[in-house]
């Protein structure tokens, strides 16, 4: 059963790649370490830095949370062997999920030159 979608476009030059620069605050307050390390093998890391950033927006719109109530820092967002993303929530994200009974949450990732798009779909499993 479908909990909730969430999707979210980025303008990608309202993210400057100065705070996208090993040891940047923004950096370590908005990606975990397994995404730092994720984004260093890519050929170009900021597009991964704003794909994931805009995933992350549509993930807690999924959830139908508050931007308020949220660290980005407690979704990740990794790819799989095959290159699919996929969510995984911490903290107290995560126990709001179990709260709403929120079993996986599914993403699409997109970008081009000046765009970056995620949409996100919070699922229920069971009733």
């Amino acid at each position: 059963m479908i909990v909730g979608i969430g999707t979210d476009i980025l303008y990608m030059k309202h993210l400057a790649p100065d705070c996208l620069k090993e040891g940047d605050s923004f950096l370590q307050k908005v990606y975990s370490e397994k995404e730092v390390e994720q984004a260093k093998k890519r050929e170009l890391p900021f597009y991964y830095y704003a794909v994931r950033f805009a995933g992350k927006e549509a993930v807690f719109k999924s959830m139908n949370l508050s931007p308020e109530k949220i660290l980005l820092s407690e979704i990740e967002i990794l790819d799989d062997e095959n290159g699919a993303p996929h969510v995984v929530l911490y903290g107290a994200l995560a126990e709001k999920a179990r709260e709403k009974r929120i079993d996986h949450i599914h993403i699409s990732l997109s970008y081009e030159e000046e765009y970056a798009v995620a949409y996100a779909v919070a699922e229920r499993k069971s009733l």
